[in-house]
């Protein structure tokens, strides 16, 4: 089989484990794909979510846009002082602004954007916490596990679609 045929089949896989799937809403879902497809920077693959998904509001956008944006510093930022012996205060660090102040529509969507984003940074330390916090938000573990299958099957379209660009160009 070809190499660039191996896009459309990650394609295809992921759009059959959405389709399969009654754990997560459309919305959900939707916070998922895309804060993976935007944390892996992969405009191809974004175009692909988009077309499998659908598009979405300005408000999820934003939402989505906070979730990504905040976890590449937060992942970024523990992994690298959990793993140094420094002895200061580390609580808000980054010196975000709270949560609240975002006016986030869906806050469980958030968490699921955020543990996407976690998982494509591998901001371990971080993920705990949001999983935590989607539990608290009464969400399944089998919903979470959902969210993590679709993330890391949203990272493999993302490892095709650079391995057929390298592959193509060279």
């Amino acid at each position: 089989m070809p190499i660039i045929d191996e896009a459309c089949e990650h394609s295809e896989l992921l759009n059959a484990l959405i389709s399969r799937q009654s754990l997560l809403s459309t919305n959900r879902m939707q916070y998922i794909v895309y804060a993976a497809a935007l944390a892996s920077q992969n405009k191809h693959v974004l175009h692909t979510i988009q077309h499998l998904v659908g598009d979405i509001t300005i408000n999820q956008r934003k939402d989505i846009h906070h979730a990504v944006v905040r976890m590449a510093a937060t992942n970024t930022y523990y992994m690298a002082i959990h793993s140094i012996d420094l002895s200061c205060n580390i609580a808000n660090a980054m010196q975000l602004a709270p949560l609240k102040e975002l006016d986030v529509e869906d806050l469980t969507s958030y968490y699921y954007a955020c543990i996407a984003a976690c998982l494509v940074n591998k901001g371990y330390s971080c993920l705990n916490n949001h999983i935590t916090l989607l539990r608290s938000c009464d969400e399944s573990d089998d919903s979470i596990n959902m969210a993590l299958r679709v993330t890391a099957s949203v990272l493999t379209m993302c490892q095709s679609s650079f391995n057929n660009d390298y592959f193509l160009d060279n």
